[in-house]
């Protein structure tokens, strides 16, 4: 299958957002087409944070994998730290009503001189292809461009992810604790 990657646009926008929904333990994707009105008041939410310029889920900060005829395969939402705590706050004071967590208590995910692999999803029928590993790759490219460490979090029980991030060079570095459950903090070396 042809595999191209792209920057996201604004018509992106509720692609993006579902790949930050997924990335953070929603199996959202799975649930597609949305029919619930749980679900469908969610990616109004969702979709309008990805369409903001100022959050860390905006559109302007994913790359988006497509097959041939340019339909989704998966996403990853990536950026410089620079100005991470504000886009943060804005991002948080825009979702509060969707939250299950306490923003206040989490660490923060990433620092200045980082490139912060924040979201990364595919879709279920494409997963075992090798896309998450492309975009992954894209964002190490993208991170060492820029002259910044790329850094990510992972699930302790996700043993599949932790397996491919240690193939491409990332090595856990720590902890963190985010969306109110710890994290293994990981950078490539």
């Amino acid at each position: 299958m042809e595999v191209t990657l792209r920057p996201a646009t604004l018509e992106d926008a509720r692609f993006v957002a579902l790949v930050m929904a997924e990335a953070i333990g929603d199996d959202i994707m799975e649930r597609c087409p949305l029919t619930t009105e749980k679900d469908l008041k969610k990616m109004t939410i969702l979709e309008a944070l990805a369409k903001h310029p100022n959050t860390l889920y905006s559109y302007q900060r994913a790359t988006l994998a497509v097959d041939g005829n340019g339909d989704y395969l998966g996403g990853l939402i990536a950026y410089p730290a620079e100005g991470y705590l504000e886009r943060r706050k804005l991002t948080f004071d825009l979702c509060r009503e969707w939250m299950f967590f306490d923003p206040d208590k989490m660490d923060p995910e990433t620092v200045d001189g980082e490139y912060y692999l924040d979201s990364l999803a595919v879709l279920p029928a494409y997963r075992g292809q090798g896309i998450a590993r492309k975009l992954l790759q894209h964002g190490i490219v993208e991170g060492k461009r820029l002259g910044l460490l790329p850094v990510l979090a992972c699930s302790p029980e996700n043993a599949s992810a932790h397996h491919l991030y240690t193939s491409l060079g990332f090595a856990d570095e720590g902890r963190l604790f985010i969306f109110g459950e710890n994290y293994l903090r990981m950078s490539h070396k």
